[in-house]
């Protein structure tokens, strides 16, 4: 066989093709590092399944300024980085990070509204985590309907785009919005 100007008798062809497919197996095979994804929201806004310690500095070097935790420790198990190992993390890179831990389906008030306090004044990207990113970015939406930065439909439509359907908490975000409690 001819290549190139360079002759290869058929049993080195045969090494060489082995040698390509061993490297193949071999990188195919080599453990990969998991990123948990940042779904971007808005510009300034990011949410996250569960971060790691990783994801910390991931985020600090993409110019997040504050983390927020909406996961209560020990909810996934023992694998699952508590809040303090989070926390140590976001001070060693200079983030801001703040723990509103609130179970699924159960907004509290304490989270809410510390969400809407750091919101409304955090000028810097800020990523906000739960389990699948789903409370992270249904507090987002009370907040920002709350505050007045966002009509309920755009809130809506950047979850959407972002992969979160909060078509449910339409009537809780225009109530806000309204300036009621829901």
């Amino acid at each position: 066989m001819r290549f190139s100007n360079t002759i290869f008798s058929l049993p080195s062809f045969v090494a060489l093709l082995f040698a390509f497919g061993m490297a193949s197996i071999a990188h195919s095979q080599a453990p990969e590092t998991k990123d948990t994804p940042f779904r971007q929201v808005t510009p300034a806004f990011s949410v996250a399944g569960q971060l790691s310690v990783d994801d910390i500095r991931r985020a600090a070097a993409q110019g997040y300024t504050l983390v927020i935790n909406n996961r209560p420790d020990g909810e996934g198990g023992p694998d699952q980085p508590t809040s303090a190992e989070l926390e140590k993390a976001a001070k060693e890179v200079g983030i801001d990070y703040l723990y509103t831990p609130f179970r699924s389906g159960h907004v509290t008030d304490e989270a809410f509204n510390q969400a809407k306090m750091v919101l409304s004044k955090h000028e810097g990207k800020t990523l906000s985590f739960c389990r699948s990113g789903t409370r992270a970015i249904t507090v987002w939406a009370m907040a920002q309907s709350a505050l007045g930065n966002m009509p309920p439909d755009d809130a809506i439509k950047a979850a959407r785009a972002a992969g979160y359907n909060l078509d449910r908490q339409r009537q809780t975000l225009q109530t806000l919005a309204a300036g009621k409690t829901p």
